[in-house]
């Protein structure tokens, strides 16, 4: 049973009630008149009795008087002071088991604030680290280190839409969580906080309706968080019971519902964040129509290359390409046809590259590409079967074929043909020019006699 100060209060009270309210005058005056009815008693005794020596009348008197006398002073003395000592006595008992359970429930209180304070203050510490990510795949790291700190009875993990929206993938898992093929991507219509909008939560799925996501039979409770940011969903916050954590899986996963929330809220707000970071940086660095770097990044770009190529000391190779005839292009299928044909030679220098290749639109149909470490000979070579495959592109529009396409290409190598960016790029912008004046349709390097037509 736990005392508050309240029944504190009343014990007192009642404490305070059942002490005697005899005084020592009315005791007095109680065994007084009681010591007078029983020596009226007695003399009248006395008279009726025959005449007595006065020794014996005196020892006969005290007797009497001591045997009546003993009952009123137990009943009317005694008994209440040892009835009020035994009164007291639980009273005092009672008082500090009341001091005893309040000081525990103070401990308790304490602790469950300093796990409180500990929580908010990795909350605090987890936003500023988000504001800090550059990428989302830091900004998943730092979730999960954080979420197993928050969470240590549970499982869980963070589930994040994909840039269709068609599903929903395992970006970032903690305390061992374990998941299959299956559970790491599900599509929103399996999860019932998502269709809903609001959390859900469940003790036990035997007994209730689980979302189709969770795997079947789970020994245990589990929670879904949808992630709200700017009125979109962004994903689910997932939390499962742990069999191996102590105490009760349903009860762990109760007791962190209040934390789960404002996690998913400040989770949903930096994605939202990092989102829209990103979405403006790909404005800045990237041309809107083919998707690849613009200018702006290329010329960011080379210098950088240029400086971790002359420290390693490894070639770097720089390609001008240029779209054939393509004014010509424009005139003869307008210039939504030439939209498309720009795009599609854009996704086809995106797939010829290697990942640490650099592709851009330097401007109208012409492009560039920077292959770091790359010497000349195989550079030709690619660039060669770039031009192929451009002459093997097929563009259609409306259904209908837009005919042939080649281009022209010049190469450039650092430092054979320029120590800096603007050199390199010159060089191999005169090489391009060589390559059309000579005919179109093939690759020259710069300074150097056409390697194919």
């Amino acid at each position: 049973m736990v005392i508050d100060g309240r029944q504190i209060g009343e014990t007192m009270s009642q404490d305070k009630r059942i002490t005697p309210r005899q005084s020592p005058f009315r005791l007095v005056l109680i065994l007084a008149f009681s010591i007078f009815a029983i020596e009226f008693g007695i003399m009248i005794l006395f008279f009726i009795l025959p005449s007595l020596s006065p020794w014996i009348e005196v020892i006969v008197d005290s007797t009497l008087l001591v045997t009546l006398l003993s009952p009123i002073v137990f009943f009317f003395v005694f008994r209440p002071l040892t009835r009020h000592i035994k009164e007291r006595e639980q009273t005092e008992a009672a008082l500090r088991a009341a001091h005893d359970q309040l000081e525990t429930r103070v401990q308790q209180r304490t602790t469950e604030l300093e796990q409180r304070n500990r929580e908010i203050s990795l909350l605090a510490e987890m936003s500023d680290f988000l504001q800090a990510c550059a990428t989302a795949e830091e900004a998943y790291n730092v979730i999960a280190h954080t979420a197993q700190q928050l969470f240590p009875e549970t499982t869980g993990a963070l589930f994040v839409y994909s840039a269709s929206r068609n599903d929903l993938e395992a970006m970032a898992t903690w305390s061992e969580l374990t998941l299959n093929p299956n559970e790491r991507v599900f599509a929103p219509e399996e999860c019932w906080a998502l269709r809903r909008g609001r959390m859900y939560r469940i003790e036990d799925p035997r007994s209730a309706l689980p979302c189709r996501h969770v795997p079947s039979p789970l020994p245990g409770s589990y929670l879904c968080v949808p992630m709200m940011a700017q009125g979109e969903a962004l994903g689910v916050l997932h939390l499962r019971s742990n069999p191996s954590a102590p105490g009760s899986a349903s009860d762990a996963i109760a007791l962190k519902e209040w934390l789960a929330v404002p996690l998913a809220e400040h989770v949903a707000l930096a994605l939202a964040n990092l989102k829209l970071r990103e979405t403006l940086r790909n404005q800045s660095i990237r041309d809107p129509l083919t998707g690849l770097f613009n200018r702006r990044y290329l010329e960011e770009t080379l210098e950088r290359e240029i400086k971790r190529a002359a420290r390693n000391e490894t070639p770097l190779g720089v390609i001008m390409v240029d779209i054939d005839n393509f004014k010509r292009f424009n005139d003869t299928f307008g210039h939504d046809a030439g939209d498309l044909l720009l795009r599609e030679l854009g996704s086809l220098l995106a797939t010829q590259i290697r990942g640490g290749d650099i592709a851009c639109r330097y401007g109208g149909e012409e492009f560039t590409l920077i292959l770091p470490e790359t010497p000349l000979e195989v550079m030709q070579q690619r660039v060669e079967a770039l031009r192929l495959s451009v002459k093997q592109l097929s563009v259609r529009r409306h259904g209908q074929p837009l005919g042939a396409v080649t281009l022209s290409a010049g190469v450039a190598l650092f430092p054979e043909h320029g120590a800096a960016g603007e050199a390199l790029l010159r060089a191999a912008d005169r090489a391009l020019y060589r390559a059309k004046a000579e005919g179109r349709d093939r690759v020259v390097v710069a300074d150097m006699e056409t390697i194919t037509s």
